[in-house]
């Protein structure tokens, strides 16, 4: 696998050469109820990109991830650690503009969590305008909504939920307290239209006011069995995008 931080210079040299994109795993440092721990958004994060890493090979490049976020909306849990919007766009841009000084310009990130998502999309347009480097962005909730949504029975679900939890313990099972896992809370009342999973509102809203247990859904439900199908549609549609990003041409 070409790793860049398992590399030293003439490896990545070649590495870096033989490849057309690079993989920049990214995810959170942020409370995912009373049985997830802290890194879950970034492990998951970096478990799928290390397997896209492995099937694609020599076409992509893996980068070392960045375990932190935008996750201000989690700061009422202790423990929660979050960038500024201005910093994560840094953060992006900066390696990107490394990646081309390489030779590297198009750059899959990998995200595990959706408050990172418009920080990227911003850094895309901008990259894009100002560098011609072409940035796309990959999350397994959204490459599987279509799964989760009918797979998930709770009215609130997308954070430490039985749809996260599920694929947790697929691709990261370290992150997964089973025994903690208990009833949910009850969800705290919200403005018409503003809840998740879909609100039709944008409401910026701090997750002390959604739950009082920092989760929505209901884990009880998890299992590896939803974990697996919810992957394997990710994953699949993942990899088919990767590849023909690799081979694109412009």
């Amino acid at each position: 696998m070409n790793e860049i931080a398992r590399m030293v210079t003439d490896e990545a040299a070649a590495a870096m050469a033989r490849a057309t994109i690079a993989l920049l795993p990214i995810g959170s440092t942020e409370q995912h109820g009373r049985h997830l721990t802290y890194d879950t958004d970034f492990a998951i994060a970096e478990a799928f990109a290390r397997r896209l890493a492995g099937d694609l090979g020599e076409t992509a490049v893996l980068c070392p991830g960045l375990p932190y976020g935008l996750s201000e909306h989690h700061l009422g849990f202790a423990g929660t650690l979050t960038l500024r919007p201005a910093t994560l766009l840094g953060v992006l841009s900066d390696v990107a503009e490394s990646l081309a000084q390489a030779g590297i310009r198009r750059v899959v990130v990998v995200n595990g969590h959706g408050g990172n998502v418009d920080a990227v999309r911003l850094a895309a347009r901008g990259l894009r305008r100002d560098h011609g480097i072409v940035m796309a962005h990959l999350m397994w909730a959204g490459l599987a909504a279509d799964v989760i949504a009918g797979e998930i029975g709770s009215e609130r679900y997308g954070h430490a939920c039985e749809g996260e939890t599920s694929v947790g313990m697929v691709l990261a099972p370290q992150v997964v307290r089973a025994d903690r896992i208990g009833e949910p809370g009850t969800p705290l009342p919200v403005l018409p239209h503003a809840a998740p999973p879909a609100p039709r509102v944008d409401l910026a809203l701090p997750y002390h006011l959604l739950s009082g247990t920092g989760a929505l859904g209901d884990a009880r439900h998890a299992s590896p069995a939803l974990g697996e199908r919810i992957v394997a549609t990710a994953y699949a549609r993942s990899l088919e995008f990767a590849k023909a990003f690799a081979g694109e041409e412009g």
